[in-house]
């Protein structure tokens, strides 16, 4: 055998030893889902459309690890980045890792602390509760995301998780001005209670100088004053959300969920109030196919906006899954419909029917 070769042997060896060693104490996983569907919609700026794209999940990739320090604590981080897979470009433009991106220390007895790009802790109670979490539609949102229901990360943070005792925990998290959207300082807090089927959670988040875009999600052409014409943003100084979410689980069979919550917006010389009520029922007619069902109203600004949406969910196997939706909105008090992610409405109503596949990896 020549020295070269004997010299990457023994190189080789050693490289095989460490990663041994590291992969012992360490562990790293690349992940994400990926959706298509096709969708057709009854009214869009006054016409109807055929359209494809992501509508179960967010499309996303990511990685997550941890690394094993001794005495019960972790150092983890997560990098999550968002996408579209009918035209292969990034959920937020210019932002690779744009749904989280964060660092910290996990110990079993004190709990966690991370800091970076992390997500409202209103998505952490209402989330996983909401109609367009559970199933899988993006459209049974509420609109404009008022209430930040659905996926609304935030920079500059830091956040503090405790451990479970007795079936409760708590976050609180602090989020410092971002220079790069504009947006101020965030405080939020929540609660979480589990026992058996029951699962119960609450919060409070305060978010300072929040853009919501009133005029391409709702059609607004001004809010409290602020003129929005040609889809100029409304810049609120205080947004409050509070409220509650849960669900039960009695069976394998069927679950119930459901939300309420309060939004405060506000400027400098006014504010608005916006109130949301949501449930939802799941039905697993056998192990591979779920019904689900649910409604919600939001009352804002002198409107009434009520959603109705029905989900048939066909597993293929554990990642692999086919669905069908059916999707109606209906405005009152002169407002226009306007599910999320769409176009609005010319008149109070809207709908929508999709179809497509969802594939986790």
């Amino acid at each position: 055998m020549s020295l070269h070769k004997a010299g990457t042997l023994v190189i080789a060896s050693v490289l095989a030893s460490a990663c041994a060693d590291a992969n012992a104490q360490s562990s790293y996983t690349l992940y994400g889902s990926i959706d298509e569907s096709m969708g057709y919609v009854n009214n869009t700026k006054g016409g109807h459309a055929v359209m494809m794209g992501p509508i179960a999940v967010p499309d996303q990739f990511g990685f997550k690890g941890s690394e094993d320090l001794g005495g019960g604590t972790s150092a983890i981080f997560r990098l999550e980045n968002g996408y579209f897979s009918n035209t292969g470009s990034f959920a937020t433009a210019g932002v690779l890792f744009s749904r989280m991106a964060w660092i910290g220390l996990s110990n079993e007895r004190y709990g966690s602390v991370t800091m970076g790009r992390q997500w409202d802790l209103t998505n952490e109670v209402f989330t996983p509760n909401a109609n367009g979490a559970v199933q899988y539609n993006y459209l049974a949102y509420h609109p404009g995301n008022i209430d930040n229901a659905a996926v609304t990360p935030l920079s500059n943070t830091i956040r503090y998780a405790s451990p479970v005792w007795y079936g409760m925990s708590a976050h609180v998290m602090y989020g410092f001005a971002d220079s790069s959207t504009g947006q101020g300082r965030y405080f939020g807090t929540d609660v979480f209670y589990a026992s058996g089927p029951l699962k119960l959670s609450a919060v409070y988040s305060d978010t300072r100088n929040k853009a919501y875009a009133f005029n391409t999600a709702l059609g607004y052409a001004s809010f409290l004053g602020q003129n929005l014409a040609g889809g100029s943003a409304f810049r609120a100084s205080s947004t409050r959300i509070a409220g509650m979410a849960g669900s039960w689980t009695p069976n394998r069979t069927w679950a119930v969920h459901g939300i309420l919550n309060t939004v405060r917006i506000a400027d400098a010389a006014d504010a608005a109030h916006a109130t949301t009520a949501e449930l939802g029922v799941n039905w697993s007619m056998t192990p591979f196919n779920a019904v689900v069902a649910g409604g919600s109203t939001t009352w804002f600004n002198g409107h009434a906006y009520t959603t109705v949406a029905l989900s048939d969910l066909y597993h293929l196997s554990v990642r692999t899954m086919l669905y069908a939706e059916a999707t109606y909105q209906h405005a009152s008090g002169g407002a226009k419909a306007a599910l999320p992610s769409l176009a609005p409405s010319s008149t109070s109503s809207q709908a929508s029917l999709r179809f497509g596949v969802q594939h986790y990896f």
